[in-house]
């Protein structure tokens, strides 16, 4: 069964990209079928895979039904392909909300949702790149999914970003009459060598529990280098212990999403 993952933070610089194109990368490398979806007008994921947002016609054309989905995914290898985002996303998240503030319609909050339905046999994991911001792309994201994964950088603005960024995943689910979405906050840039990156974690915990992983991704500068490349972390430096992190967070990604899900429901309850 697919898993939809949304990967947003209402706050820039946190790495959401690169966490979305790694992770992708480990699940791939672990034998998942994965699509990444770039979703983000400043087309971050699109550049960190080595694809020129200028040059090609994006995920924008097949939300606007104007080409087929086999025009505009690109084969990064057998297991992971990339949705990229063009350089007209921009100009449809503008044209979305004139819509919705003319028209009312909701119809215009589901674009991607009835993209993704036909695919649901074709993947394992999808993973979204939404924009740092609460437009019509971040809700047609949200609107489409069942999981949420919220990147938290281990600094005081990062834990900071956590209220807004649930406050608008409350606001899209009440208003689109959701299911409870499940969450799962990643720490991002942890740094060993100071004392708040581990007292920012100690509050994630606890605020969010166990949808804390305890993975976190720690600061890395081939982390930071490989997208210039248009490379992942695997390719560029697979020694780093920035793959190192990223096949543990895969890793705990299957044990929560798959195996918790394929116990029967006494012992999923009494593992959990």
């Amino acid at each position: 069964m697919m898993k939809a993952f949304a990967i947003l933070s209402l706050k820039g610089g946190v790495g959401k990209t690169t966490v979305v194109g790694n992770l992708g990368g480990a699940l791939s490398m672990l034998g998942k079928k994965v699509l990444l979806i770039d979703l983000d007008p400043h087309n971050d994921l699109t550049y960190c895979h080595g694809v020129d947002p200028f040059q090609i016609k994006g995920v924008e054309f097949l939300l606007e039904k104007d080409l087929k989905f086999s025009d505009v995914v690109i084969e990064k290898s057998d297991n992971l392909h990339l949705l990229p985002g063009g350089k007209k996303l921009k100009n449809l998240e503008l044209s979305l909300s004139n819509i919705f503030v003319k028209a009312k319609d909701t119809y215009f909050c589901y674009l991607l949702r009835n993209l993704l339905k036909p695919l649901e046999n074709e993947y394992d994991y999808v993973l979204i790149d939404c924009p740092p911001a609460a437009g019509f792309l971040t809700i047609n994201a949200l609107v489409c999914v069942e999981n949420v994964m919220m990147p938290v950088q281990c600094q005081y603005l990062g834990l900071e970003a956590t209220k807004k960024t649930m406050s608008l995943i409350s606001r899209v689910r009440k208003f689109n009459k959701l299911n409870r979405q499940s969450l799962t906050v990643v720490p991002t840039m942890y740094d060993v060598r100071n004392r708040l990156s581990g007292k920012v974690v100690e509050k994630l915990h606890q605020q969010f529990e166990d949808a804390v992983t305890e993975t976190r991704l720690r600061v890395n500068v081939a982390l930071a280098e490989a997208p210039a490349y248009g490379q992942s972390i695997f390719e560029y430096c697979p020694d780093s212990h920035g793959a190192r992190d990223f096949l543990s967070l895969a890793g705990e990604i299957i044990q929560k999403f798959e195996y918790q899900e394929s116990l029967p429901e006494t012992a999923a309850n009494a593992a959990s």
